[in-house]
């Protein structure tokens, strides 16, 4: 196969095929028709003797011969990405762009306090926004897909064609209201299997640690939990108006404790994790100065993010 006589835009098409299983959805991320994309596909086949996609009830999975490929395809797209990208320059302070992160509410919470004001003073004209992500999967896609700059959780690493930085290692706290009968600042597992819990349904991993947590411990079962919410946002003031106890990611417990008296923290009477919320990104946009320059940000942000007075988190 001869590198001149190859159309480089299949290889657009391939790795989106590869990503979704789906030739319409494939089409949709490189804005083909489907009759375009399977003409691709079919260009493809001949080139390289190979079916590459096989369609089943699942999708369009790929061979062995794909499953080889896409690793050096992710590569050679990046690099003529950045080779294209080169001569882009970022003035955050004339840059009118729109930044787009992708982040569930409790890395949200997080963020935003120390990230805001910053990022405003030296990009006064950018605008930013973030982008809800249940899982790993749609983060990946959306990074894929250029729909997002960044996406910050508690998932593992994408894998090929994508970067990642550990913004910090977290663990899991108590917060409980004034009046809550315990008067110690650490839970014996009796007084904590007696209390009565508030708990919530985030859109992220780090929930995952703490169950883990329980069910290692064979205590799941035990935990008396009254009311789940659908979502974090109110579960702290649930807490301060009762007698409930709301175990949280630690920076998401200063965070809140630096606005109100109401509450206080109290360590669990065992050690979640620590486990480590990244920040990640495509390949594409590695060395674009402006994705660099928020990705600084966003460092910085979890890195002034308050903990709860006198936690340090093991093994961090």
């Amino acid at each position: 196969m001869n590198i001149r006589t190859v159309d480089l835009n299949l290889f657009l098409v391939f790795r989106a095929i590869y990503m979704t299983r789906n030739v319409t959805k494939a089409g949709h991320s490189v804005s083909m028709t489907q009759s375009a994309v399977s003409n691709a596909l079919k260009r493809l086949r001949e080139r390289f003797n190979d079916p590459l996609f096989v369609r089943t009830p699942d999708g369009m999975e790929p061979t062995a011969l794909a499953d080889e490929l896409i690793g050096l395809v992710e590569e050679g797209l990046g690099k003529l990405t950045q080779a294209i990208e080169k001569a882009q320059w970022f003035n955050a302070s004339t840059s009118d762009r729109l930044f787009r992160i992708a982040i569930n509410d409790i890395g949200q919470l997080v963020l935003l306090p120390g990230f805001l004001k910053p990022a405003r003073e030296a990009a006064p004209f950018a605008r930013f926004e973030t982008v809800g992500a249940s899982n790993a999967e749609e983060a990946r896609t959306l990074l894929l897909e250029g729909k997002v700059d960044i996406a910050i959780g508690s998932w593992l690493p994408m894998g090929p064609g994508f970067h990642e930085q550990v913004l910090c290692k977290e663990t899991f706290v108590a917060l409980v209201g004034r009046q809550h009968g315990i008067e110690s600042d650490a839970f014996t597992y009796e007084e904590y299997l007696g209390s009565q819990h508030v708990t919530y349904r985030p859109s992220g991993a780090s929930d995952a640690a703490l169950q883990d947590t329980l069910f290692q411990k064979g205590i799941h079962a035990e935990r008396d939990v009254v009311l789940t919410m659908a979502h974090a946002l109110g579960a702290a003031d649930v807490a301060a108006a009762s007698n409930l106890v709301l175990s949280l990611p630690a920076r998401l417990a200063g965070t809140i404790l630096s606005s109100r008296r109401d509450l206080r923290m109290v360590r669990l009477p065992f050690q979640v994790g620590p486990f480590p919320v990244w920040q990640q990104w495509h390949e594409r946009f590695n060395e674009d100065a402006a994705n660099r320059w928020l990705r600084e940000l966003a460092y910085e942000a979890f890195l002034k993010a308050p903990m709860p007075d006198g936690l340090t988190i093991l093994g961090n």
